[in-house]
């Protein structure tokens, strides 16, 4: 069972992010290369303004996609890398999008589907939490 993480703000602006910006992930990764993709800056920002959310508040959410991606996928927590934190918290945001990119890539192969389908797995746990 994955550790504890943040949760994410109840009601559906928190999950409706965190959807978002995960099934974003997933279709962006189709096309390689995710972490040198302009894409993923501009729909993290566009959807941070959209939801009104900070990078706290973003950084949060990407946490608790991470737990729920581990608890889904029944990944080793204690082998999964923990992203570190650095000072600037928007190559933070980033570093995480782009970790959360790999990591729902592991998710989807150990369950055996499409990232796609691990990401609605992942959204489906945060929703009956």
């Amino acid at each position: 069972m994955a550790e504890p993480g943040p949760v994410i703000e109840t009601g559906p602006i928190g999950i409706d992010f965190a959807s978002e910006v995960l099934h974003c992930v997933a279709r962006l990764s189709g096309g390689g290369q995710v972490a040198a993709s302009l894409s993923l800056s501009f729909g993290l920002s566009a959807w941070m303004k959209r939801f009104g959310l900070g990078l706290d508040e973003t950084v949060d959410t990407i946490l608790s996609l991470r737990t729920a991606l581990l608890s889904v996928s029944g990944l080793d927590t204690a082998s999964e890398p923990v992203p570190l934190r650095v000072a600037d918290r928007v190559i933070f945001v980033l570093n995480l999008a782009v970790y959360l990119e790999g990591l729902l890539g592991r998710a989807a192969r150990a369950l055996g589907v499409s990232p796609g389908e691990a990401a609605d797995a992942a959204v489906e746990l945060l929703r009956s939490n």
